[in-house]
């Protein structure tokens, strides 16, 4: 009875564990339910500074997609955004939907390798693409 137990208390995590897997993978996708879902998808790829995933996630009808090739746009972030500066505290500040386009205004802060931190202020522009909203610009 021990070990029949034991392997059900194993089937249950399993599942468990499969059914967290499966959400994070789903919420990792670029492109929300929302324009500020879609807006903290962005903003975590680069924060997390993928990005070529970052590219692949801009609407296909994006203008960084018709003026910079996937590897220039890497490069391009990479010299923005050097190994030891770092961004954080995104925070969307705003949310304006007129139907399938969106502005979503936000905040973050960049961290020098000095030590100084510098606001950044801005807005996405979103469209919803395949039932997903995606930075367009």
């Amino acid at each position: 009875m021990n070990q029949r137990r034991a392997t059900r208390i194993v089937a249950l995590t399993t599942v468990l564990m499969l059914s967290i897997v499966m959400l994070a993978l789903a919420a990792a996708g670029c492109g929300g339910n929302t324009p500020t879902q879609g807006a903290n998808d962005m903003m975590q790829l680069i924060i997390n500074r993928d990005y070529g995933a970052a590219y692949d996630a801009f609407s296909s009808a994006s203008p960084v997609k018709h003026e910079l090739n996937r590897d220039d746009f890497i490069s391009q972030m990479q010299a923005s955004f050097p190994e030891v500066a770092t961004l954080g505290d995104f925070n969307v500040t705003d949310e304006q939907i007129d139907g399938d386009s969106a502005t979503v205004s936000w905040t973050a802060k960049i961290t020098l390798p000095d030590g100084q931190e510098q606001p950044l202020n801005d807005k996405f522009q979103m469209v919803k693409e395949d039932g997903t909203w995606k930075v367009s610009e």
